[in-house]
């Protein structure tokens, strides 16, 4: 959820950004998409993906999961839009984005920030 919106068209390789532009894509142009656990169509191209998680830390991606589902009050299963989802981003605040992307190398790395969440989801 935070990714897609704040995906700068920097990634791992070649392929995990086509395939993370062309998801922006179809959700641009109206596409829903369903919350779910574990590996999604997000981690499909990642090279750091594993059958049973993440190579750079399993538990990090999945706790940021949670705190992504626990303060937006979304549940797996559910199916969204990109109009509801940027409703709800916007809504957040500092420490919501804190608390979800504290540990997240692109946040570290200066390419995602609660300022570009606020700009990203101006009505």
């Amino acid at each position: 959820m935070f990714c897609t919106t704040l995906f700068s068209g920097s990634g791992y390789d070649e392929p995990f950004t086509e395939n993370m532009t062309q998801l922006i894509e179809y959700m641009q142009k109206g596409g829903r998409f369903r919350l779910v656990e574990g590996h999604d169509d997000i981690c499909r191209y990642c090279p750091n993906r594993e059958s049973e998680g993440c190579a750079l830390g399993t538990e990090n991606v999945a706790d940021r999961d949670r705190a992504a589902l626990e303060v937006t009050g979304f549940t797996p299963g559910r199916e969204l839009g990109r109009t509801e989802l940027l409703e709800r981003l916007g809504q957040l605040k500092e420490e919501d984005f804190r608390y979800v992307c504290k540990d997240c190398r692109w946040q570290e790395e200066g390419l995602c920030s609660y300022a570009l969440l606020r700009e990203r989801t101006k009505p």
